[in-house]
């Protein structure tokens, strides 16, 4: 698994709305689109390049799985947020930055088209953008996924909701290790074009403390002109006696995300060591 992760930090001054992650999935589609259309007639739908096409392959194609995704905070003061981008995604970075740019200093955030400027930009804690100018990322290569270190008890800190099913119903009040470890090993596969296949091993692991609870999102999708709900589990759990190969999933997980709608930031998560500051 190979990745980039561009942290994006707005100047001082704005202040997002409590959830931002469709907002900046909306704005990074209008200006990847004026970045990278070849098409006279600006139309996806028969277009000669669809297929090489990288705002197709984020926004247009159909039954596809995204090559990338959005992270974000709920309940921000200012702006500040990462776009993952995996595997082939990665061979576009320099349209993502620069549409990353056009999006919050030319197209603007929300219904009022409010430019804001960015401070910094980041691809794998390298400075790329300064404030003014673009610097040299010719040196930048994606990082690719090693477990550095296992642990066996440790905290998992759902940041933004976790949007999964669970016994054909979407969890609302707890999520079992198994589901989770299958979720992630699922979109794994998926991201790498690798066919469906079975887990292959025996999680282990108990969750010995739950702080869950459900928390409703929405967004409004201009395409279909509704207004639907992205609602999912936050808070943290606590697991002890975890195995190294589910660990090693669940490490997987903090990059790549659980659950569904990863690309408006959902299942976002963290995990801590027990025992560590």
């Amino acid at each position: 698994m190979k990745w980039y992760r561009i942290d994006v930090t707005a100047v001082q001054g704005y202040k997002p709305p409590f959830f931002c992650g469709s907002m900046l999935r909306g704005v990074f589609s209008t200006a990847l689109k004026r970045v990278t259309c070849v098409n006279p007639s600006y139309q996806c739908d028969g277009c000669f390049g669809q297929h090489h096409c990288i705002y197709y392959s984020f926004f247009e194609e159909k039954n596809s799985f995204h090559s990338y995704r959005i992270s974000s905070r709920l309940g921000m003061e200012h702006l500040k947020f990462s776009i993952y981008l995996f595997e082939k995604s990665t061979d576009e970075l320099p349209f993502v930055l620069s549409a990353i740019k056009r999006a919050l200093e030319e197209v603007g955030l929300r219904k009022e088209r409010e430019a804001v400027k960015i401070a910094q930009m980041h691809v794998n804690d390298q400075l790329v953008y300064n404030g003014k100018e673009f610097l040299s990322i010719s040196a930048i290569e994606p990082h690719h996924f090693t477990l550095q270190k296992v642990y066996h008890d440790l905290t998992i800190h759902f940041n933004m909701p976790l949007r999964i099913k669970q016994h054909n119903q979407l969890a609302k009040r707890s999520i079992s290790l198994p589901h989770l470890i299958i979720n992630i090993h699922n979109r794994y596969r998926e991201l790498k074009e690798l066919p469906p296949q079975k887990l292959g091993f025996r999680v282990e692991g108990e969750i010995t403390e739950s702080k869950l609870r459900y928390l409703d999102l929405y967004r409004y999708s201009n395409r279909q002109k509704v207004r639907m709900k992205l609602g999912g589990i936050v808070g943290e759990i606590t697991l002890r006696g975890v195995d190294e190969q589910s660990f090693y999933y669940l490490k997987l997980g903090e990059i790549i995300g659980a659950g569904k709608q990863t690309v408006f930031g959902l299942g976002d998560y963290e995990i801590k060591p027990l025992g560590e500051e």
